[in-house]
């Protein structure tokens, strides 16, 4: 399943640097998962979809890290509040981890449909995982995620 996104590029190393509005950052300190265009102040560089964008207030302290999507007014979808963390493969394991643990009194029901990562609330926002008889069902509503798929379907299946 995984080799097929083999011809995927993968998001840049480099990251972009932001700085917001003062009304963002109070949003994204109560814990709000996105940040609009119209919300930035200053950005380091362009970026391509997918690329990971870190989010400083006017202090120039971490506020949260997120998936850049220059194309849409949604331009930030943020993965992680208040502290830095690399976003990897051990990342998005560590997430879908903690989504399972939730549904663990779904998952040990007779049931053969859930949903498995529902977006915001996973801290995967633009992206639901649906598992139905077996199969997984990946859905993603924004290409920031396209970069990330292996990644996150190698945590999805591990």
């Amino acid at each position: 399943m995984i080799d097929c996104l083999r011809s995927i590029k993968p998001p840049s190393r480099k990251r972009i640097a932001i700085h917001i509005t003062p009304s963002a950052q109070r949003h994204i300190r109560s814990g709000h998962p996105w940040l609009f265009d119209k919300s930035i102040t200053k950005q380091s560089h362009e970026g391509a979809p997918g690329d990971l964008a870190v989010v400083y207030d006017q202090k120039k302290k971490f506020l949260a890290v997120g998936i850049y999507d220059p194309l849409a007014p949604l331009r930030v979808r943020l993965l992680q509040h208040r502290k830095p963390v690399e976003i990897n493969r051990e990342w998005f394991i560590e997430k879908v981890r903690l989504a399972k643990n939730i549904r663990k009194p779904i998952i040990a029901t007779d049931t053969n449909g859930f949903r498995l990562i529902h977006g915001e609330n996973d801290s995967f926002p633009g992206l639901v995982a649906d598992l139905y008889a077996g199969t997984l069902v990946v859905k993603i509503y924004t290409a920031a995620w396209v970069p990330h798929l292996a990644d996150v379907l190698f945590a999805l299946t591990d």
